[in-house]
């Protein structure tokens, strides 16, 4: 198996925009996906160039406003993602990409898979949206199905 992580991203401060955060929560509250690091990168993606240059495939998770229903999963690869002009996406996603290249000028490569999940709401509040915390064992699955095919 390629040395994997699962990088959950965003603010728990501002409700659906905390998902990849309270997925990585979720998982390591379960003991873990074994052989696989789980890291919290909260809203501080540009300090994950070394889990960038470590790692053989990162599955990051995060919110993602694709303009659809909210509780949609999408799955995108950073090449995916470079080709939407939309301003919608969130910052975070963006910063993979600057993230990818780098580790690429850096002579690594890692595989990069996005899970990104339509909000319902970014305002404040430590609480997701019902149907953003019913996602949750469908975006594990996702994350099983990256890790161990």
């Amino acid at each position: 198996m390629k040395k994997s992580a699962v990088l959950g991203i965003g603010n728990i401060l501002l409700k659906d925009d905390g998902i990849g955060v309270r997925v990585i929560q979720y998982l390591q509250e379960k003991g873990g996906l074994p052989g696989v690091e789980l890291v919290d990168g909260g809203t501080c993606i540009m300090d994950m160039l070394g889990l960038f240059l470590a790692s053989e495939r990162i599955i990051v998770v995060d919110s993602l406003q694709g303009g659809h229903p909210p509780g949609t999963i999408y799955r995108l690869t950073p090449e995916q993602l470079g080709n939407y002009a939309s301003t919608s996406f969130s910052l975070h996603d963006f910063q993979v990409l600057d993230l990818v290249k780098l580790a690429a000028l850096l002579g690594k490569t890692p595989e990069v898979v996005i899970i990104g999940i339509e909000p319902r709401e970014i305002t404040e509040s430590l609480e997701l949206s019902p149907e953003i915390g019913a996602a949750i064992p469908t975006i594990i699955n996702l994350i099983n199905q990256e890790i161990y095919r």
